[in-house]
């Protein structure tokens, strides 16, 4: 297992509904941890890189409707 971490900004201000798309991805294959910012304005990602690619994470929070940014 290979252990990537990847740091997303949000591209417009958090909003409430976004929480709920944020748990589901916890239920996606590969991903270990989805942690929102105490400042709401940052995503950390940390994923399994031998499941996943960073281009299918990125698709996955796509998917999610989050308006991200790596950063």
């Amino acid at each position: 297992m290979t252990k990537v971490q990847a740091k997303y900004h949000f591209t417009k201000p958090f909003e409430e509904g976004w929480t709920a798309a944020i748990e589901r991805l916890h239920s996606v294959y590969g991903l270990q941890a989805v942690q929102l910012a105490p400042d709401l304005q940052h995503l950390t990602v940390l994923y399994d890189a031998s499941r996943l690619k960073l281009t299918d994470v990125e698709r996955q929070l796509r998917v999610a409707g989050l308006p991200l940014e790596r950063a």
